[in-house]
């Protein structure tokens, strides 16, 4: 049920990073339109001015230099969702530190379809919901997050090209867009291949693919590093055959994740460089809530062994 969850989840996720896509004002991409501009939904477009102005208040505050304030801005946004995020990952451990005791009832009602029968595993279930603390509904709490996340991805899609010269548009022109030479205003520019020799093409694109290499690598290591068992939640003796291929599912999922996000990318270094910030702190929470919740188990089993 842990992993239908899991599915569940990038699922809907890329569904809605799908329909966010093409969202358009005017046969215009939402993503092409300066901070400022009409279109969209109100409230997020409200959201999204909110986040632009605090970003360009710190990136001055800064420098000028646009990449700390993204930085900056984007660790401020991670933390804050941190304890969201806490919850959603203690429920998902808590999950499959349950999971053989839910294989174990799985099996024991196997192919009776009854009425009684089914309303006796349900029961167990609840039970079993009940002495590890997961709530049924916990799988949806990643969700309240995905207002500040969409409005977060719009700023540094569309700040850049917020530079004025019409009523109501906002002036962010005076940033200074350059991060170790890598422009991240542009995307990589592959017609450059067209133009001068091979070598030298590749020389001047290095840094941008680089950066966006290291967004899929990053992405690629959460996603193994989220989606494995911690060796204290290891049980294979219990591992159904559907488990085994519903992970099997979310392998390819995860992959094909890791080409939707390097694809965009490439195309925009500022999101490469967001993405790089985010993913590595979002790796840094998890391994932080990783250990909270090891602690919690050994004290669990501390407090069992005293009985």
């Amino acid at each position: 049920m842990n992993r239908k969850k899991r599915v569940l989840l990038i699922a809907m996720t890329l569904l809605l990073v799908v329909a966010l896509s093409a969202c358009s004002n005017g046969g215009t991409s939402m993503y092409e339109q300066p901070i400022g501009a009409e279109g969209g939904w109100g409230w997020l477009q409200w959201i999204i001015s909110q986040i632009a102005e605090f970003t360009f208040w710190v990136s001055t505050q800064l420098g000028g230099n646009y990449w700390i304030g993204l930085v900056v801005v984007t660790l401020i946004v991670r933390s804050a969702g941190w304890p969201i995020y806490s919850k959603s990952n203690a429920m998902t451990l808590n999950m499959q530190q349950a999971q053989p005791e839910l294989n174990k009832i799985q099996e024991k009602y196997k192919g009776r379809t009854d009425e009684l029968s089914q309303k006796k595993m349900q029961q167990e279930t609840l039970e079993v919901y009940k002495k590890y603390n997961i709530n049924p509904l916990g799988c949806l709490l990643p969700f309240l997050q995905m207002p500040i996340f969409i409005a977060m991805y719009q700023v540094v899609r569309r700040l850049p090209l917020s530079v004025g010269g019409a009523e109501g548009l906002k002036d962010y022109s005076s940033l200074n867009y350059s991060f170790l030479g890598i422009d991240l205003k542009a995307g990589v520019d592959f017609t450059v291949f067209g133009n001068v020799p091979f070598f030298d093409a590749v020389g001047s694109l290095f840094p941008e693919i680089i950066l966006a290499i290291l967004v899929g690598v990053l992405m690629f290591g959460y996603q193994k590093y989220a989606q494995s068992k911690p060796d204290y939640l290891q049980n294979k003796k219990y591992q159904t055959k559907q488990a085994q291929q519903t992970a099997n599912q979310m392998k390819y999922m995860s992959y094909f994740m890791v080409f939707m996000l390097v694809s965009i990318a490439i195309t925009n270094n500022g999101i490469a460089l967001y993405w790089v910030v985010g993913n590595s702190f979002q790796f840094f929470q998890t391994w932080v809530n990783r250990r909270q919740q090891y602690k919690k188990f050994l004290e669990s089993k501390d407090v069992v062994k005293s009985v």
